[in-house]
């Protein structure tokens, strides 16, 4: 888009043509509020999409090790209902293709 250092001086060229001097650094404060604002929403949904993933594979783990260990017939502390339909709703590589759950009703796409 922008190749160099000209562009943005013409930019701003312009920018001061348009709104003068006095509108300028109000200008320039409210684009800057704007855009910490949206860099502060960004990384809250990238932390929250962060810790879903990380719910999501512990209660994979948590199945893997529950099946594992039913195979093996050693006792483990069950998983609570909800955490085992999400386990058995999500596939190996992590998409949810909700599957119908036995003992639930059938999720329609």
């Amino acid at each position: 888009m922008f190749t160099g250092g000209f562009e943005i001086v013409f930019i701003l060229f312009i920018a001061f043509l348009l709104f003068g001097p006095k509108k300028l650094p109000e200008i320039a404060r409210i684009l800057g509020k704007g855009l910490g604002e949206l860099r502060r929403a960004s990384n809250e949904l990238r932390s929250s999409l962060e810790d879903e993933i990380r719910n999501l594979e512990r209660d994979v783990e948590n199945q893997r090790r529950l099946e594992a260990a039913n195979s093996v017939g050693s006792p483990v502390p069950e998983l609570s209902t909800a955490s085992r339909q999400l386990a058995e709703s999500v596939t190996d590589n992590g998409y949810d293709h909700r599957e119908p759950v036995p003992g639930s009703p059938e999720v329609q796409s």
